[in-house]
């Protein structure tokens, strides 16, 4: 058993590493790449990134419930194959846009057939052991973090060098390669007749699940949650590129912005991995509530930023708040619904967070087209405020595992004592 869940882990750790690479090579560049359309100035580029995150969002909203219920029907392995293989595909077709408009279709289809991220933790979080999961959960994120640290390291390089056409389709294989691997390699043990059925003993709906699952106060608090988030990120994330370009001058930073992205994930990732298993001992809601509050003074500083050095290092801290936030609200996730429901409720949290980006991008594309790039950043941390508020409050009432283990010194005897029987027995 520990032998096969591991085997399966870190290849599939390695596979999503390959693929979030592959994504990440072009996806901070887009803001860039819609210049190369006969754009005029950075407001115009500024509004059709708005438009390519929330196609993106409301695509990847309606279908993610509908990939999470043939998740837990199929298996998830499945899963995990199909997003890697349909979103190399779309990075391909990025390649061959002649308009900025078949880039936005192409960007859509990436929201529709992608979602390597929820695909995985969904995978994980059904085949390895409880006692490992935060671990794995925190280094899968973490994972996900340094792909997108040496994706824009690599990608700026590229396209630089090599223009972005042929970055678009070495991208797309690496995507494309990553889901061959997790198809020939990666084992599930999925029995298909272990799932959640009616009382009739026929085969549960998605909607019927969906009801079911969303009756639970815990889940619902913390979709609530993930999705506030995921809002707030929405609004500034078209306009942190341009941002950069505008304090550049407006001339090509594209080199700067990759060093920029790389190092900002470089540091997140190693923040997931990191906390993702402290959470255990210092417990959940308490590291989420700190990244949040993190999170707002730096959305602050970043506002008054007056260089691209001076955003950059901000940028960069700010991969801290972000990897204390995403690798804990999936371990609560996982916490609370039972196995045989993740894939639904990760499907779930998926489309709830995807409408949450989907509306971000386009609010924020607007605010700072009208009132200026700095502004975004403030209302985004007046919104993170509020949701820190709120999100503390809320989860104050879930019942967690890890709460009734606060005590740290007894977490510590705990895994004492796991450690002598294994090695007694």
């Amino acid at each position: 058993m520990a032998v096969s869940w591991r085997r399966n882990f870190y290849i599939l750790l390695a596979a999503e590493l390959i693929a979030i690479i592959g994504f990440q090579a072009v996806q901070p560049f887009l803001p860039y790449y819609i210049q190369e359309f006969d754009v005029a100035d950075l407001a115009e580029a500024l509004l059709w990134a708005g438009y390519m995150g929330t196609a993106g969002g409301i695509a990847m909203a309606i279908s993610s419930p509908i990939w999470g219920t043939l998740a837990d029907r199929f298996g998830r392995k499945s899963m995990v194959v199909r997003s890697m293989l349909g979103g190399g595909v779309t990075v391909v077709f990025m390649a061959y846009a002649a308009t900025v408009e078949q880039l936005l279709v192409a960007r859509t289809l990436q929201g529709v057939l992608a979602g390597t991220v929820t695909a995985c933790l969904t995978l994980i979080s059904t085949t390895t052991p409880k006692q490992h999961l935060g671990f794995a959960l925190g280094l899968m994120q973490g994972t996900f973090m340094l792909g997108a640290s040496l994706g824009p390291l690599l990608g700026g390089h590229f396209i630089e060098h090599f223009g972005y056409y042929d970055c678009f389709l070495v991208s797309g294989a690496l995507v494309l390669m990553a889901g061959v691997a997790v198809q020939l390699w990666v084992r599930e043990d999925f029995d298909p007749e272990n799932q959640v059925r009616a009382e009739d003993g026929s085969r549960e709906s998605f909607f019927h699940g969906a009801a079911r699952l969303l009756r639970m106060r815990a889940l619902v608090v913390v979709l609530a949650s993930m999705t506030l988030v995921q809002f707030a990120f929405g609004v500034i994330m078209p306009v942190v590129p341009l941002f950069l370009q505008e304090l550049a001058g407006g001339g090509d930073i594209l080199t700067e912005a990759g060093l920029i992205f790389s190092l900002m994930g470089l540091v997140g990732a190693l923040a997931s991995a990191l906390l993702g298993r402290w959470s255990d001992f210092i417990g959940a809601r308490q590291t989420l509530l700190g990244g949040l509050a993190a999170t707002v003074l730096l959305l602050v500083a970043q506002g008054l930023s007056v260089s691209v050095l001076m955003l950059g290092v901000l940028m960069v801290l700010s991969g801290l708040a972000t990897g204390a936030i995403r690798p804990v609200t999936s371990s609560i996730l996982t916490r609370i619904v039972a196995e045989e429901d993740r894939g639904k409720a990760f499907g779930i949290a998926t489309s709830a967070t995807a409408f949450g980006w989907a509306l971000g991008p386009m609010i924020g594309a607007y605010l700072g087209a009208t009132w200026g790039f700095r502004s975004v950043f403030f209302i985004t941390a007046a919104f993170f405020t509020l949701v820190s508020l709120w999100t503390w409050r809320a989860m104050a009432s879930i019942d967690l595992a890890e709460e009734a283990r606060r005590d740290w010194r007894a977490v510590v005897r705990q895994r004492l004592a796991y450690r002598r029987e294994r090695n007694n027995g």
